[in-house]
């Protein structure tokens, strides 16, 4: 994963309370992909190849993130996109929040998309973002601290 996407997902973003929505993609059990959005408050780095996520315990995510253990993580940042490709391991119950699961994500290939030099200076102006008017319900210090403790597999 790129260096500087580790810092922000180590705790940049969650400090900041950066409002950027990451879309996690899981494969439902009939094969179509699901895009939960998940804040920084939710995504935690442990270095360049281990992530920890938290999910809702019984959502659909969780279900597939057991059924099949793959997953893509997306930034859509000013000037590039990164999609980082992952596997889940074993999600435990989240003991600050008895509504999440946390997984961990083992880092298995990373794409970085750019816009080639011939097509200019182009730039995203904005992607998925939230708008919290209470953003301690998406920027949880406990549960951001717990996610520091996973172990990824």
């Amino acid at each position: 994963m790129p260096r500087d996407l580790e810092i922000l997902f180590s705790g940049k973003g969650f400090t900041e309370r950066h409002g950027c929505a990451l879309p996690l993609i899981t494969i439902d059990a009939g094969g179509y992909p699901r895009a939960p959005l998940l804040s920084f408050g939710e995504v935690r780095a442990h270095s360049g190849k281990r992530l920890s996520v938290a999910v809702r315990t019984r959502s659909h995510t969780a279900a597939n993130l057991i059924r099949r253990p793959q997953a893509m993580l997306y930034y859509i940042g000013r000037r590039f996109c990164v999609f980082v490709q992952a596997r889940a391991g074993h999600g435990r119950s989240c003991d600050c929040d008895p509504e999440r699961q946390i997984f961990p994500l083992s880092v298995f290939r990373v794409k970085v998309d750019r816009a080639a030099t011939r097509e200019g200076p182009v730039e995203i102006l904005t992607g998925p973002l939230f708008s919290a008017a209470q953003p301690d319900g998406i920027f949880s210090q406990p549960l951001f601290d717990e996610l520091g403790k996973s172990r990824a597999s």
